[in-house]
């Protein structure tokens, strides 16, 4: 077992050592946020942040499977099959393929590898790989190559980036510049109304790589910020399960709603002085929490949404909690909270 903090060991160069003895590791990283590598034989297996996308997310975002697919597979995987990853568990059911699960794995690690480079303080645990511990996927990534990715990945980012909430529509004919096929995908969803986070999160591309191919795009004179700016809804969520907030994020986002992710109910509380339009509630607390929102001076106007399999009961009816059906669909999500655009 190795431990340190990031003044004494680089993390790069731990993976690289582990890779050079082809050992079976994970990696811990606590710091600002948190982190966990798997290496099988030296080679990467799985890596990821929290906060930061779940693979699910990944699989949602790249179209390889619906909310609903990633919701129910979750729910299996904690029935039926607990050592079992869930990309593991989607290629042995059919819903996908190697390649997209490679595909999905390869952007959750080099996004969560960069993440974790650009940390400055922080610890690192380094333990042995115990049998069981991590199912062995089709596909492993190479760990060197991987990490030299990652770094060029930091690098550009720390070059610029645009205001996650910044707007941008186009001035200048692109087709007369040379641009990567990852440009063309990001100019392709500005439409002069959407934010840089919900192009990011519709694009399938990494979330900072958007950020910082619009700052490209900007500093060449392409793109200009927009100045007419339409008021999306601000939506605080709370909810339990780590799968159903980052799909939530992933889907308001997407579809231009501004989302604030409540880690527990006290911060929840705190969020809300932001004074949002509609709150989402999910969890075995969550009539507690609405009690608790509805007696907050910025509560008592906002829209609460419950998700859960059955509509509330009657302890609900004098918060005026609306339902949202679990397993989550999209279109019906829209739709219940097509209102708050309204100001209903």
């Amino acid at each position: 077992m190795i431990r340190a903090t990031l003044e004494e060991l680089d993390l790069g160069e731990l993976l690289k050592a582990l890779e050079a003895g082809r050992r079976s590791a994970v990696v811990t990283f606590r710091g600002r946020i948190y982190g966990r590598i798997h290496l099988l034989g030296g080679r990467i297996v799985y890596a990821r942040t929290e906060p930061g996308p779940h693979l699910g997310e990944y699989l949602v975002r790249l179209g390889h499977l619906t909310l609903e697919e990633v919701q129910e597979l979750v729910e299996r995987q904690g029935r039926e099959n607990p050592g079992t990853p869930l990309g593991a568990l989607a290629l042995e059911l059919g819903l996908i393929g190697e390649e997209e699960l490679k595909e999905a794995l390869e952007a959750q690690v080099l996004e969560a590898l960069a993440t974790l480079l650009g940390e400055r303080e922080g610890e690192i645990l380094a333990e042995p790989l115990t049998e069981g511990s991590q199912v062995a996927l089709p596909h492993t990534l190479d760990t060197g190559a991987t990490l030299m990715e990652a770094a060029r990945r930091l690098d550009e980012w720390r070059r610029g980036q645009v205001d996650p909430d910044e707007v941008f529509h186009l001035v200048e004919d692109p087709t007369r510049h040379p641009l990567t096929p990852e440009a063309w995908t990001v100019l392709e969803l500005l439409d002069g109304v959407r934010r840089a986070r919900s192009v990011a999160l519709l694009s399938g591309l990494p979330e900072q790589e958007v950020y910082h191919l619009l700052f490209e795009l900007k500093s060449r004179g392409l793109i200009h910020p927009s100045t007419l700016l339409a008021e999306d809804p601000l939506v605080l969520v709370l909810a339990e399960s780590g799968v159903v907030r980052r799909l939530l994020l992933y889907l308001l986002e997407a579809h231009r709603f501004r989302v604030l992710l409540a880690r527990d109910p006290e911060s929840a509380l705190r969020l809300l002085q932001e004074r949002p339009k509609g709150i989402v509630l999910q969890g075995e607390k969550a009539l507690e929490m609405a009690r608790r929102i509805r007696a907050h001076p910025e509560g008592r106007l906002a829209s609460l949404y419950l998700v859960s399999e059955t509509p509330p009961g009657l302890l609900f009816r004098p918060l005026r909690v609306l339902h949202l059906p679990k397993p989550l669909r999209a279109q019906e999500v829209l739709k219940a909270l097509a209102s708050l655009r309204r100001g209903g």
